[in-house]
This record gives structure tokens, sequence and C-alpha cells, in this order.
């Protein structure tokens, strides 16, 4: 049985370098913080929309993206992408970057929808990203109260 060493622990507990390496505090240890977009009650998010989401930090990786809704989602799909800023004419360039399109019918029970594994293992970014959201399939209601939280680590 061989021993095997998560990325975060190449150079610095294998033994591999010598000095050991230190472990990047951004993804080992890093300091947790969300980001909460919440969907405005009474406007409906309808099958085409975009939403702008936030912006995740430089310096952090995303480890987490759940939604928590009043109602379900119905036939309705979102997908988690990432685009350019809006203040500068920004839309989604990447509308399934960090979640493909999926549909959300679990209600008032927080439920992680991704990152995708592909993103997870990646470096922590060096510059801000903006996030949005996009919807398809079918109309989010008016009526319908949602909760979109991401999850960041790195240094605080």
């Amino acid at each position: 049985m061989a021993t095997k060493y998560a990325i975060q622990q190449q150079g610095v507990m294998d033994g591999s370098a010598v000095p050991a390496d230190k472990a990047d505090g951004r993804e080992v240890c890093g300091a947790k913080t969300s980001l909460l977009a919440s969907k405005e009650a009474g406007v409906a998010w309808d099958s085409g929309d975009v939403v702008y989401l936030g912006k995740q930090p430089a310096g952090t990786k995303i480890t987490d993206i759940k939604v928590n809704t009043g109602t379900s989602f119905g036939s309705a799909t979102i997908a988690i992408g990432t685009g350019g800023d809006p203040r500068n004419g920004g839309t989604v360039t990447s509308a399934a970057a960090l979640v493909a399109a999926t549909t959300h019918t679990v209600v008032d029970k927080p439920t992680s929808l991704g990152p995708k594994a592909s993103v997870a293992d990646d470096a922590p970014s060096e510059e801000p990203v903006h996030l949005w959201a996009t919807i398809a399939a079918a109309n989010i209601a008016a009526a319908t109260v949602a909760t979109i939280e991401i999850e960041f680590s790195g240094l605080s």
C-alpha cells in the first residue's frame, strides 16, 4: 500500500523538498468567507435571464455553492458561471463554469450545487472573479424566495 499526498501537502509533508515548503495558507487553514445573493421578492427570474451574484475576492478559491429556497424551482434550471464586471458592460462569458445547469426542487434546506470538481482543485484566483447565474428552461416565479451562498477560502 502506497502513501499518497494531497496536492496541498506535496513538498510540505512528503519529504520531497528540503527544507520543507510552507503550505499555501489560501488553501490550508484559509479563512472562510461567504457571499450571499438573494432573489428580490416580487421579481421573477425568467428563462434566459442572467443575474449578477457578486465578486469572488482575489486570492481565494470557491469551496461551496449552496441554494436555499422556500419554493421549488420546478423545471427551471440555474447555472453558475463567470463573466465581466457589470459596471463596465460585462456580462456572462462562461455560463456554467462553476455549476452546470441544474434544477433545484429541495425546499427550506440549503443544498450544495458545486463547485465542479474541476474548479475545486484549481489554485486560488489571482484576480477578482465576477459571478453570474443563468436561468433556463422555465421561469422562477416572483413569489419565490431564494438565496445563493458562495463560500470562499483564502487569506483574511
